[in-house]
């Protein structure tokens, strides 16, 4: 099936309204909130064959990682304040309290405190920090990291420091703005 290509429009996409959205939108958005949907979801579903095939990764790498929530959420939150994500961290940084974070210690995720971390920890913060900064877990990193995560979560890692650098990169391009206080606390998990 060929699909027409609309004409190109001078103006960022930005969250589509209700009101505004297809039948096959409204239908792509019922797993995320449908009408309620967070202003990412909304945005990304303007374009409805990326989103169909985005989306089951992005909700693997949320609601079904094979990190611990508390591992998750740390890499999440490191990833997207390397990256000035706002609208990321917005979002995370409530499930990372959920998921058993202090409030200190997600100071520190932002560069706002310091803690001594357990080495598996410090491992998964400095794996992330390379990945941003290099695209590479370094060597001595790696070869510390395959002595404590599995297969599994190796080949994770780097994948959900790379899902968030390019969500990061999409919200802070298009501007996506923050949603309100309703979406960052009921995000789906």
């Amino acid at each position: 099936m060929t699909r027409e290509v609309p004409p190109p429009t001078a103006s960022v996409p930005t969250p589509l309204a209700p009101a505004e959205r297809t039948r096959e939108q409204r239908e792509l958005l019922s797993g995320v909130f449908g009408d309620d949907a967070p202003n990412l979801f909304s945005t990304v579903v303007r374009h409805p064959e990326l989103f169909r095939a985005w989306l089951p990764f992005c909700l693997r790498l949320l609601a079904h990682s094979v990190f611990p929530g508390r591992e998750r959420e740390l890499l999440i939150i490191r990833t997207a304040w390397r990256c000035g994500c706002a609208y990321e961290l917005t979002h995370h940084v409530g499930l990372g309290a959920r998921e058993g974070l202090s409030g200190h210690e997600l100071a520190a995720l932002t560069g706002e405190a310091a803690v001594t971390w357990s080495s598996r920890e410090r491992l998964l913060i400095a794996a992330a920090d390379q990945l941003h900064a290099d695209h590479v877990i370094h060597d001595d990193t790696l070869r510390e990291l395959g002595g404590l995560l599995t297969t599994e979560q190796l080949i994770e890692l780097p994948m959900l420091v790379g899902h968030y650098v390019l969500l990061a990169g999409t919200l802070r391009s298009l501007a996506v703005p923050l949603d309100g206080p309703h979406a960052a606390s009921a995000f789906p998990l």
